[in-house]
């Protein structure tokens, strides 16, 4: 992996709340709380009656915005806009391996947030996957003013 790529993997690993953009017949935003895989998926729990999983469903073409809400308007800017495809996770090992993940990185809702509860229907959120197609890395540190780099995910 070349350095620029972990750098960014490193950004996206290092943040948990992202804008999610859906559409269906218009557009909708949201913002959920997400963890990143080492392949730069990104995961996140949401109820399927919501807006953006109903849209996710009619068209899972999404995008995305990551940046550190902390950042000061004179801070050098890092950030991330991702555009891909989202769904619904069914396969049971990875929906296992995802809430694991996500608690470990969201720490507090362990006893309500699992398997168990999911299954046992005592809360109804899902586990959803977006798979970028391209993104784009905004890093002043790296790349000077407004300066970034983009990525292409097959």
């Amino acid at each position: 992996m070349t350095t620029d790529k972990q750098e960014l993997l490193t950004f996206l690993k290092s943040e948990n709340l992202m804008a999610l953009a859906t559409i269906d017949k218009k557009p909708w935003i949201c913002n959920v709380y997400f963890v990143t895989d080492d392949n730069f998926n990104l995961y996140f729990i949401s109820k399927p009656a919501t807006t953006h999983c109903q849209n996710i469903a009619k068209n899972n073409s999404v995008t995305c915005s990551v940046a550190n809400s902390s950042q000061k308007v004179t801070d050098q800017k890092v950030g991330a806009q991702i555009r891909g495809t989202a769904q619904r996770l069914n396969n049971l090992a990875k929906v296992r391996w995802m809430l694991a993940f996500w608690n470990k990185m969201n720490p507090g809702f362990e006893t309500i947030i699992n398997l168990k509860n999911i299954q046992n229907k005592v809360i109804k959120s899902r586990a959803y996957q977006v798979k970028p197609e391209v993104i784009k890395f905004f890093n002043e540190k790296l790349y000077g003013p407004e300066g970034q780099k983009i990525f292409r995910f097959s």
